[in-house]
């Protein structure tokens, strides 16, 4: 490996941890005592931190120095496996809360409604739309797949419970017309990854 493929690899990778952390140049310059030009110096290849500040990098991502100058695919540690798993559950859990909160409300007011249970129902397509942004930014096809999926049919089954009229029957084809061609790009993004 050359200098120049050393400095590039190292790049990637504190840029690649850095922006998994979700932290600036600037604050990650901040916890090194080094300015984000530093740090932005770093990450376009144009320069190496020393030994010790690559340590402190490795040592704040949880990493090993290995990993850092290493020029395979970059390793997830467990500090970011379990922001992976919290973040979004924490999420969904907020949307429930939100559409308990919008249930309560509904309840409370001086006129009656009788419907103000569909909060619960219009949560659930709120939860697979947030389980597919996070599929899409941590998780791979599959989840993805299954997460637009779940919007699918459960943006079908609100439909259908808050307007039951024998009619939106023509929905159900469209669906299933939308559920295949997901399935098919997500087949056709498999196979090109591979």
């Amino acid at each position: 490996m050359t200098e120049q493929e050393f400095k590039k690899t190292v790049a990637k990778k504190i840029a690649y941890y850095r922006k998994l952390e979700g932290i600036t140049q600037g604050e990650l310059g901040e916890l090194l005592n080094y300015s984000d030009k530093s740090v932005s110096k770093w990450e376009r290849g144009e320069g190496l931190p020393d030994a010790y500040v690559l340590s402190r990098i490795a040592e704040h991502f949880g990493v090993t120095l290995n990993d850092l100058v290493n020029p395979e695919e970059p390793k997830i540690s467990g500090k970011f496996i379990k922001k992976r798993e919290f973040v979004p559950y924490l999420s969904i859990g907020l949307a429930w809360l939100v559409a308990a909160v919008a249930f309560f409300v509904l309840v409370l007011l001086p006129f009656d409604i009788k419907r103000e249970w569909l909060a619960f129902i219009y949560a659930v397509p709120v939860s697979f739309i947030i389980s597919t942004v996070f599929s899409c930014l941590w998780y791979g096809l599959v989840a993805r797949t299954v997460s637009i999926s779940g919007i699918i049919w459960s943006v079908f089954a609100a439909a259908i419970i808050t307007f039951p009229v024998a009619k939106l029957n023509f929905l159900l084809i469209a669906c299933a017309i939308f559920q295949a061609l997901v399935i098919l790009w997500f087949y056709m993004m498999y196979r090109t990854k591979k």
